[in-house]
């Protein structure tokens, strides 16, 4: 839309206009009271995918201004088939108090701007995401050269759950790269324009079904990777979080960019990056991995498939360790030895592991609601998951710490009671005073702070509350 025709627009549709400008490749929800509007070509696709009534509003060089919007309220089951459906949106929210536009004139338009980006490979809500299934967003880097037969490719593959701030690399060959993705099972994969063409991406890709989004080539440096490293991890050298290639880096610098162009500077607390060994771990090839129907069936669906067969957690988490170690089979012997060693100890306590059990189910998805806190997305709900995950672990500690006393355990389960033993015990006690016991979501008017915690959070309720009795009080004073 030319920035002349902005003039002949109202201020508000002249402010939309400028904003969807800069976010031409995504659907433009755009706050207006309780509800994200959506205009022009973005509300005729919108309203098709969603099945919702297109109707307009005003007009421009003479012809109606189509438009639709969705609840605020219950924006996220929208956003969830705009998704489904191979969309990325652009949420744009009041940035100012109305009062304050208001200052500037009766015609002042509030201030908005895009506060983040929703596309596959960036969720973050509870709603939208599969609970006992990992959402990665990989980022793909050929070094090397395929065009010719002695040329040698290899494929850098960097993934991030941004739920969990889980981050994976990796390294294939041309043959290996469709088993990879597969393991991987990512909701969006990147890579740089200049190699988004290349076949053995393109029909990777493809046999996982991923959104993909071909990005700027200048994206993906090596001094980019490092640089965005260093600055997640707040380190000076990135020597302590491992060993890269240059091509590591790149995939790894193209990864962090899109991250934090997504997500307008919000950073996901990630984990040092974890790298399969490929001397310790089994590679799985593409058709190898679609028969043995590891993680899905032959129909794409979690139903039929050995991880169903088999999966008996209680956690979210549970369930996506699970998968990932049956998508990546350790081949080493002391470690499996060392597994089987913990599940003959637990099979053998049968009133341990039941009790474990139990307490396993009161723990909540603490990484995903950890992950939500961080970027400013956070609920009531969220603190109140990390109140029970502290409460839950510390729990943990100690039933098998002293089951240990009496029977001992394995390695692995000493180094679990050793990872227990680390709750905070000032921040657990901070959330159980300034929580109520039940919390709800979303947030309103301060509700989920416990009465009696926050003395000038009081007063007010009190004013709000209690206005009659406090005016009758005032007119027996004066």
């Amino acid at each position: 839309m030319a920035k002349s025709s902005h003039q002949k627009m109202t201020p508000m549709m002249a402010q939309y206009a400028e904003i969807k400008a800069v976010n031409t490749d995504c659907l433009l929800f755009y706050r207006m009271g309780d509800f994200y509007e959506l205009f022009f070509d973005d509300a005729v696709i919108a309203a098709e995918v969603l099945n919702i009534t297109l109707t307009k509003r005003g007009k421009h060089l003479g012809d109606d201004i189509p438009m639709c919007g969705v609840p605020v309220h219950s924006a996220d089951a929208y956003l969830q088939r705009l998704i489904k459906g191979g969309h990325r949106v652009a949420v744009c929210e009041q940035t100012e108090d109305p009062a304050e536009a208001k200052k500037r004139g009766a015609k002042a338009v509030v201030q908005r701007d895009v506060i983040r980006l929703v596309t596959p490979g960036t969720l973050t809500e509870e709603s939208l995401l599969e609970p006992k299934a990992n959402n990665f967003l990989t980022s793909v880097f050929r070094s090397g050269n395929n065009e010719d037969a002695s040329g040698h490719a290899d494929y850098h593959v960097a993934s991030i759950d941004i739920s969990t701030g889980e981050l994976q690399l990796s390294s294939s060959n041309p043959e290996e790269l469709p088993g990879e993705m597969i393991r991987l099972s990512p909701g969006e994969v990147i890579a740089s324009d200049n190699q988004a063409a290349d076949p053995t991406i393109k029909s990777a890709v493809e046999l996982v079904g991923s959104a993909f989004a071909p990005l700027p080539g200048s994206y993906f440096t090596s001094a980019g990777g490092e640089a965005a490293l260093k600055e997640y991890f707040s380190v000076q050298i990135i020597d302590g979080l491992g060993e890269f290639s240059r091509p590591e880096l790149s995939s790894i610098g193209g990864l962090l960019k899109y991250v934090e162009l997504t997500q307008i500077g919000q950073k996901p607390i990630l984990s040092s990056p974890v790298r399969p060994n490929s001397e310790t771990v089994l590679r799985i090839d593409a058709a190898t991995r679609i028969n043995l129907e590891l993680t899905k069936s032959l129909r794409g669906e979690r139903t039929g498939s050995l991880l169903h067969a088999i999966d008996r957690t209680v956690t979210s988490a549970g369930t996506r360790l699970l998968s990932q170690r049956l998508s990546s089979p350790s081949t080493d012997i002391e470690e499996i030895r060392d597994r089987l060693k913990s599940v003959a100890y637990l099979k053998d306590e049968p009133e341990l592991r039941s009790n474990l059990r139990e307490d396993l189910k009161t723990i909540p998805d603490i990484r995903r609601a950890v992950s939500r806190l961080e970027l400013g997305r956070g609920e009531p709900r969220d603190l109140g998951a990390l109140r029970q995950a502290l409460g839950s672990a510390r729990s943990l500690h100690d039933r098998l710490s002293d089951f240990s006393k009496v029977m001992g355990t394995p390695d692995i389960v000493s180094g679990i009671i050793d990872s227990l033993n680390i709750v905070d015990s000032k921040l657990l006690e901070f959330l159980q005073n300034a929580l109520v016991d039940e919390l709800a979501s979303p947030k309103k008017d301060g509700e989920f702070i416990r009465p009696g915690f926050a003395a000038e959070l009081d007063k007010f309720r009190d004013l709000r509350d209690k206005s009659r009795e406090i005016l009758a009080s005032l007119q027996k004073e004066y």
